[in-house]
Protein backbone atom coordinates (compact mmCIF):
# COMPACT_ATOMS: atom_id res chain seq x y z
CA UNK A 1 0.00 0.00 0.00
CA UNK A 2 1.25 3.46 -0.99
CA UNK A 3 -0.07 6.97 -0.44
CA UNK A 4 1.20 10.14 -1.80
CA UNK A 5 1.05 13.75 -2.63
CA UNK A 6 2.36 16.84 -1.87
CA UNK A 7 3.35 18.72 1.44
CA UNK A 8 4.64 22.42 1.07
CA UNK A 9 7.49 24.09 3.31
CA UNK A 10 5.85 24.97 6.72
CA UNK A 11 2.78 23.59 6.26
CA UNK A 12 1.95 21.75 9.27
CA UNK A 13 4.91 23.98 11.33
CA UNK A 14 1.44 25.06 13.03
CA UNK A 15 1.01 21.57 14.69
CA UNK A 16 4.62 20.90 15.37
CA UNK A 17 4.37 21.52 19.15
CA UNK A 18 1.19 19.86 19.51
CA UNK A 19 3.49 16.69 17.52
CA UNK A 20 6.12 17.41 19.59
CA UNK A 21 4.57 17.35 23.15
CA UNK A 22 3.83 13.76 22.80
CA UNK A 23 7.17 13.48 23.92
CA UNK A 24 8.27 16.75 25.73
CA UNK A 25 4.47 16.68 27.40
CA UNK A 26 2.73 20.37 28.00
CA UNK A 27 4.88 23.15 27.16
CA UNK A 28 6.23 24.08 30.97
CA UNK A 29 9.83 24.34 29.94
CA UNK A 30 9.23 27.66 27.83
CA UNK A 31 6.54 29.18 29.96
CA UNK A 32 8.83 28.60 32.79
CA UNK A 33 11.75 30.16 30.82
CA UNK A 34 10.03 33.20 29.73
CA UNK A 35 8.77 33.84 33.51
CA UNK A 36 12.40 33.56 34.62
CA UNK A 37 13.44 35.34 31.42
CA UNK A 38 10.82 38.08 32.82
CA UNK A 39 11.94 37.74 36.56
CA UNK A 40 15.32 38.34 35.81
CA UNK A 41 14.91 41.59 33.43
CA UNK A 42 13.10 43.23 35.72
CA UNK A 43 15.32 42.09 38.82
CA UNK A 44 18.35 43.54 36.59
CA UNK A 45 16.31 46.70 35.88
CA UNK A 46 15.76 47.36 39.76
CA UNK A 47 19.86 46.22 40.13
CA UNK A 48 20.33 49.29 38.19
CA UNK A 49 17.85 51.51 39.32
CA UNK A 50 19.56 51.33 43.18
CA UNK A 51 23.05 51.59 41.37
CA UNK A 52 21.89 54.65 39.22
CA UNK A 53 20.58 55.87 42.90
CA UNK A 54 23.88 55.24 44.87
CA UNK A 55 26.02 56.33 42.45
CA UNK A 56 24.63 59.20 40.52
CA UNK A 57 24.64 57.77 36.60
CA UNK A 58 23.85 59.50 34.42
CA UNK A 59 20.56 59.19 32.99
CA UNK A 60 21.09 58.28 29.42
CA UNK A 61 22.75 54.84 30.52
CA UNK A 62 18.91 53.52 30.91
CA UNK A 63 19.18 52.27 27.59
CA UNK A 64 22.21 50.31 27.13
CA UNK A 65 21.49 49.14 30.89
CA UNK A 66 17.75 47.92 29.60
CA UNK A 67 19.49 46.37 26.74
CA UNK A 68 21.84 44.56 28.74
CA UNK A 69 18.88 43.38 31.23
CA UNK A 70 17.30 41.90 28.69
CA UNK A 71 19.61 40.38 26.77
CA UNK A 72 20.92 38.87 30.54
CA UNK A 73 17.22 37.75 30.63
CA UNK A 74 17.18 35.72 27.38
CA UNK A 75 20.39 34.25 28.00
CA UNK A 76 18.56 32.80 31.20
CA UNK A 77 15.86 31.97 29.69
CA UNK A 78 17.27 29.99 27.10
CA UNK A 79 19.09 27.88 29.67
CA UNK A 80 16.61 27.01 31.83
CA UNK A 81 14.48 26.10 29.06
CA UNK A 82 16.75 23.90 27.35
CA UNK A 83 17.76 22.21 30.42
CA UNK A 84 14.09 21.44 31.80
CA UNK A 85 13.03 20.73 28.11
CA UNK A 86 16.07 17.37 27.83
CA UNK A 87 15.09 16.34 31.27
CA UNK A 88 11.86 16.07 29.97
CA UNK A 89 12.93 13.89 26.83
CA UNK A 90 15.16 11.97 28.56
CA UNK A 91 12.22 11.14 30.97
CA UNK A 92 10.34 10.06 28.26
CA UNK A 93 12.21 8.18 25.99
CA UNK A 94 12.84 6.20 29.34
CA UNK A 95 9.47 5.86 29.79
CA UNK A 96 8.77 4.63 26.11
CA UNK A 97 11.76 1.65 26.81
CA UNK A 98 14.07 4.12 24.14
CA UNK A 99 17.51 4.15 25.00
CA UNK A 100 19.80 6.66 25.33
CA UNK A 101 21.91 7.87 24.42
CA UNK A 102 21.02 6.72 20.69
CA UNK A 103 23.43 4.48 18.78
CA UNK A 104 24.61 6.39 16.14
CA UNK A 105 26.45 5.64 12.33
CA UNK A 106 26.88 7.56 9.37
CA UNK A 107 27.62 5.83 5.86
CA UNK A 108 29.12 6.99 2.53
CA UNK A 109 28.18 4.85 -0.91
CA UNK A 110 28.09 5.63 -3.98
CA UNK A 111 24.27 5.69 -4.55
CA UNK A 112 24.27 8.52 -1.54
CA UNK A 113 24.37 9.24 2.15
CA UNK A 114 23.07 7.65 5.36
CA UNK A 115 22.47 7.65 8.41
CA UNK A 116 21.45 5.44 11.38
CA UNK A 117 20.12 6.46 14.67
CA UNK A 118 18.83 3.50 17.06
CA UNK A 119 16.50 1.25 14.50
CA UNK A 120 16.03 3.88 12.01
CA UNK A 121 18.06 4.50 9.01
CA UNK A 122 17.78 7.46 6.53
CA UNK A 123 19.20 7.07 3.46
CA UNK A 124 19.26 10.17 0.78
CA UNK A 125 20.59 9.75 -2.84
CA UNK A 126 23.53 13.15 -3.71
CA UNK A 127 21.47 15.00 -5.40
CA UNK A 128 19.32 15.61 -1.63
CA UNK A 129 22.45 16.27 -0.30
CA UNK A 130 22.51 20.40 0.09
CA UNK A 131 25.16 21.75 2.83
CA UNK A 132 28.21 20.24 4.80
CA UNK A 133 29.17 22.41 8.05
CA UNK A 134 30.20 22.85 11.10
CA UNK A 135 28.07 23.58 14.62
CA UNK A 136 30.14 23.36 17.55
CA UNK A 137 31.45 20.24 17.98
CA UNK A 138 29.34 18.30 15.06
CA UNK A 139 29.72 18.30 10.82
CA UNK A 140 25.72 18.74 9.49
CA UNK A 141 24.94 17.21 6.62
CA UNK A 142 21.52 19.02 5.31
CA UNK A 143 19.25 16.45 3.70
CA UNK A 144 16.72 18.46 1.88
CA UNK A 145 16.50 20.38 5.00
CA UNK A 146 16.33 17.63 7.51
CA UNK A 147 19.68 18.18 9.08
CA UNK A 148 22.24 15.24 10.20
CA UNK A 149 24.42 15.64 13.53
CA UNK A 150 27.99 13.98 12.85
CA UNK A 151 29.63 14.30 15.69
CA UNK A 152 33.45 15.01 15.41
CA UNK A 153 34.53 12.60 18.17
CA UNK A 154 33.47 9.87 16.23
CA UNK A 155 36.50 10.35 13.88
CA UNK A 156 39.65 8.69 15.51
CA UNK A 157 41.53 11.01 14.17
CA UNK A 158 42.16 14.25 11.86
CA UNK A 159 43.02 12.40 9.15
CA UNK A 160 40.26 9.90 9.51
CA UNK A 161 37.71 13.17 10.04
CA UNK A 162 39.17 14.56 6.66
CA UNK A 163 38.76 11.51 4.67
CA UNK A 164 35.49 11.03 5.84
CA UNK A 165 34.02 14.35 4.70
CA UNK A 166 35.88 14.56 1.62
CA UNK A 167 33.93 11.39 0.68
CA UNK A 168 31.09 13.54 0.92
CA UNK A 169 32.38 16.48 -0.79
CA UNK A 170 33.16 14.37 -3.65
CA UNK A 171 29.46 13.47 -4.45
CA UNK A 172 27.90 17.17 -3.90
CA UNK A 173 27.01 18.87 -6.47
CA UNK A 174 28.76 22.50 -7.25
CA UNK A 175 26.06 24.53 -6.01
CA UNK A 176 26.54 22.46 -2.40
CA UNK A 177 29.70 22.47 -2.45
CA UNK A 178 29.75 25.99 -2.82
CA UNK A 179 27.76 26.62 0.04
CA UNK A 180 29.79 24.12 1.92
CA UNK A 181 33.25 26.20 1.71
CA UNK A 182 34.21 25.73 5.37
CA UNK A 183 34.07 21.62 5.33
CA UNK A 184 36.38 22.40 2.34
CA UNK A 185 38.39 24.30 3.71
CA UNK A 186 38.81 21.84 6.92
CA UNK A 187 39.67 19.01 4.08
CA UNK A 188 42.75 21.31 2.09
CA UNK A 189 44.36 22.11 5.74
Amino acid sequence: MRIEGEIAVGEAARYAGKACSRLNGHPKPMIAGNAVSAIATIGFVILFSTLQSLFNLPGWLWMPALLVAVAAGIAICIRVHRGWSIRIARTAFATRGLVNPVPSSFAISESGFSSTTGRVTLQAPWSAVSDLFRVGPYWVVLLEGYPQYMPRRFFASSADEKAFLSGILAHMSPEAKGRSCEAEGFVRD
